[in-house]
């Protein structure tokens, strides 16, 4: 079974109204315009376990590279993040260039207003067909926490080859990977941990909060809001579950070994076969051995088990981060 044959299974029940590579997209888009208000505040892992990662992948890209001036893509922007890190570690006064563009404007708003006082020069963008004509090509293409959300991630990268240069390179931040589920002993540790943090969501004041900020409004629900317009926009004859609208939009994104071995997440092995026609990797490394938990807000038992399980097994970490040169 295919990654697709998962997503048309589970769907069926609410007849879906178009092509599923369509509906991926579509409810992406509805998911991530009402995510926008809070993403960065859903997704703290992202500000406390990537910056060093992102430093080491620039830092690759300035010594490797025989490149004085940078322009720069930032493909799928989001609230902002890898042009942030972009910013703040490339050498003070080489980027000559840098385009943010994502599909979501609410996504777009809130990275201009972040990225805007830090390089003023930024252009943000919503509809990349206004780049085409423009004969300066780009060579550092940036992407990050992506590539899981597109149905077709090769395709969607090789359609922007004609906006690269020959030489680019291409830094991809935060991906899910299936190696961890297919680990046994990964697979295992992780049983254990998630089974204990279950127990204790019972006694989280945090989680009671977040419910209840929900409940009034004061916190987002991207999944049960996308949900509802994705139903009203007649993209299905009966409303999805936000359990489904989660599938959609994690498209690659394994949660078992039952779902990463029915096509859920990435190889960055398997990427590198598929991508050799295009791609070259360079670099790569993985982490998280506590699955979306970061590990050093962890007891000791299990920051001290992932270290561990990273030592043991450096290719399987639940996410990875790579960088591509294209050939």
């Amino acid at each position: 079974m295919t990654n697709t044959d998962f997503i048309t299974k589970i769907l069926a029940p609410y007849q879906p109204q178009l092509p599923t590579e369509e509906l991926v997209l579509e409810v992406n888009r509805l998911y991530h315009a009402v995510e926008a208000q809070d993403y960065d505040d859903r997704h703290p892992e992202v500000h406390e376990q990537l910056p060093p990662i992102w430093k080491e992948m620039t830092d690759h890209a300035a010594k490797t590279a025989e490149v004085k001036e940078w322009r720069i893509l930032d493909f799928g922007c989001g609230t902002g993040f890898e042009a942030e890190q972009l910013i703040r570690y490339l050498p003070q006064g080489s980027i000559a260039r840098l385009t943010c563009y994502d599909p979501s404007p609410e996504m777009l708003d809130r990275c201009r207003a972040k990225i805007t006082p830090l390089f003023s020069d930024a252009v943000f963008v919503s509809d990349l067909s206004s780049q085409l004509d423009d004969p300066q090509t780009y060579n550092l293409l940036a992407t990050n926490s992506l590539l899981h959300h597109l149905p077709n991630p090769l395709g969607t990268i090789n359609y922007l080859l004609p906006q690269l240069s020959k030489n680019v390179l291409w830094l991809a931040g935060h991906e899910p990977s299936s190696r961890f589920y297919k680990n046994a002993e990964c697979a295992r540790l992780y049983k254990g941990f998630s089974q204990q943090k279950q127990w204790s969501r019972f006694l989280s004041v945090e989680n009671y909060l977040t419910k209840a900020k929900q409940l009034v409004g004061l916190r987002s629900n991207p999944s049960k809001e996308a949900a509802k317009a994705a139903f009203h926009k007649g993209l299905f004859k009966q409303q999805p579950s936000p359990f489904v609208v989660g599938r959609l939009v994690d498209f690659h994104v394994a949660h078992s070994l039952e779902e990463a071995s029915q096509g859920r997440g990435f190889d960055f092995k398997s990427m590198q076969q598929e991508f050799a026609d295009s791609w070259q990797l360079e670099w790569v490394k993985t982490y998280s051995f506590m699955g979306s938990s970061y590990e050093q807000d962890l007891s000791s038992r299990w920051s001290d088990a992932s270290r561990e399980m990273a030592q043991k097994f450096p290719d399987d970490g639940a996410n990875f981060c790579t960088v591509w040169r294209r050939n």
